[in-house]
């Protein structure tokens, strides 16, 4: 073995015992971000199914309902996430967590409530507060790991909650695809079993449905978080920190204006980058297909496949993605962190949309499983670094800003994919169709011609856009 090579592979092997030297807090952080976001996406992944089926919404509304309400977690990044930051780690996270327990309690019960009027002010009111919760969470757990970690261990910082996050995903997907058609079975038998049936009942809720099943099981995994958060982080583990921010000592000591702060923020830092702006805008469309895993592939698969295939949707978008993710990321990054940061969004984002023409053949579990690989191989290449990047550059104090801008175009993905989605889904798998009658082919060819917009135009002005990024962040 070459010195090079043995000096490459002590590097690879340091970037993982590293992280064993750090916090505990560190560790609990992790922990409650990932939970949370098991329930979080066991519940989005349903959401679609919960609003058009449970609650008879339609797929385009249902569609537009749920655009909205991930359109929201980022969009409340910039204001709520971004202030709640200054009142500290450990009670701004209590919070959140309090803020999504109860969003989700209310989302669950929704459907029992009297009247359409009724049940729509609950689920509105459970999307609003849920995201105002997931919006405090996110900036500020990846501040967490900003400050429970050091330059050294940041990289590896950053992956592994991501990694770990999607570790979570493969778990709640694993009880969904056992507990939603489990109950559901349960409440229609194919032999009858109405006893049975009116137990399921009481249990899932008012609807009696899988999917009810599936919700009470998230408002139970929050409250554990909560509860667990709140044992395990207390105020002397909160304070080892490695890098402390500093946003919590300077809140209430501004004393300029608001205009006038409104006017450095948005006249300084990366918004007065265009090249930096250029550069988050053009992952724009490839970030729709993100938003599809949700808004499109569930009732693509329940709809599209025998039934065989369709009671393990769950395996299939909640398994094989974040399974390589977990897998992927932590890898990636220990071997791409000196590839500059543009150069690893190119291929990412390649490898990202070009599997989406696979499923232009039609419905085939061979080819909707070697999509969702491939498509998984290029988040893990890119989805990581691009959050380091984003939050490496923020100024003390200003994590959950920079990472809002920079989850301005995730926000207009979410917010915009859905309004189509549903119309889509409609018109080309439509529910209760005939195999005649679905068309999904059309479909994600349009969503796959929309998703290499982002690899191609980044291709195409990389020597501009790297000319003026700096050079600390396109190593």
């Amino acid at each position: 073995m070459t010195q090079s090579s043995e000096k490459g592979r002590n590097n690879f092997i340091d970037s993982f015992s590293d992280l064993l030297r750090l916090p505990r807090a560190f560790w609990i952080v992790i922990a409650s971000f990932v939970i949370d976001s098991s329930a979080y996406f066991g519940m989005l992944t349903l959401m679609t199914i919960y609003l058009s089926t449970d609650l008879h919404w339609g797929d385009e509304r249902a569609g537009v309902t749920v655009s909205v309400f991930t359109m929201l977690v980022t969009l409340f990044m910039l204001g709520v996430g971004s202030y709640a930051e200054r009142f500290g780690l450990r009670r701004a996270i209590l919070f959140a967590l309090l803020l999504t327990f109860g969003g989700r309690i209310l989302y669950s019960l929704a459907v029992g409530f009297g009247g359409r009027a009724w049940i729509t002010v609950a689920v509105l009111g459970a999307v609003i507060v849920v995201a105002m919760g997931e919006a405090i969470l996110q900036p500020v757990c990846y501040s967490g790991i900003k400050q429970y970690t050091d330059q050294k261990t940041s990289s590896m910082g950053y992956g592994l909650i991501y990694a770990v996050m999607n570790l979570g995903i493969v778990g709640i997907g694993t009880l969904s695809a056992w507990l939603r058609p489990a109950v559901q079975d349960l409440i229609a038998p194919p032999t009858g079993g109405a006893d049975a049936g009116a137990v399921v009942h009481f249990f899932a809720g008012f609807s009696g449905s899988g999917v009810q099943a599936v919700n009470w099981a998230c408002v139970a995994i929050t409250g554990f978080t909560l509860l667990g958060f709140l044992v395990l982080m207390n105020r002397r583990v909160e304070n080892q920190k490695l890098r402390p921010d500093t946003a919590e000592q300077n809140a209430g000591k501004s004393k300029e204006p608001l205009g006038k702060r409104l006017k450095e923020f948005f006249t300084g830092g990366p918004f007065s980058n265009t090249r930096f702006i250029f550069f988050i805008f053009m992952l724009l469309p490839v970030r729709t297909l993100f938003a599809h895993q949700w808004l499109t592939m569930p009732q693509y698969i329940l709809r599209a496949y025998d039934k065989p295939v369709a009671d393990k949707m769950e395996w299939l978008v909640n398994w094989i993605n974040p399974a390589i993710i977990f897998i992927g990321v932590p890898v990636a990054t220990a071997l791409t962190r000196h590839i500059n940061v543009y150069t690893m969004m190119i291929i990412g984002a390649l490898v990202s949309a070009a599997p989406t023409f696979l499923l232009c053949a039609g419905p085939s579990l061979p080819l909707l499983i070697t999509y969702f690989v491939v498509f998984s191989i290029g988040e893990a290449l890119w989805s990581a670094r691009f959050l380091e990047y984003a939050s490496e550059l923020a100024p003390p104090g200003r994590i959950a800003q920079y990472m809002g801008l920079a989850n301005i175009p995730w926000l207009l993905a979410k917010g915009t994919t859905g309004f189509y989605s549903g119309i889509m889904l409609a018109r080309y798998v439509p529910e209760n169709a005939s195999p005649t009658q679905l068309h999904s082919g059309t479909l994600w060819f349009f969503y796959g011609c929309i998703a290499m917009m982002s690899p191609i135009g980044l291709w195409l002005a990389r020597k501009w856009v790297m000319k003026g990024l700096h050079p600390k962040h396109v190593r």
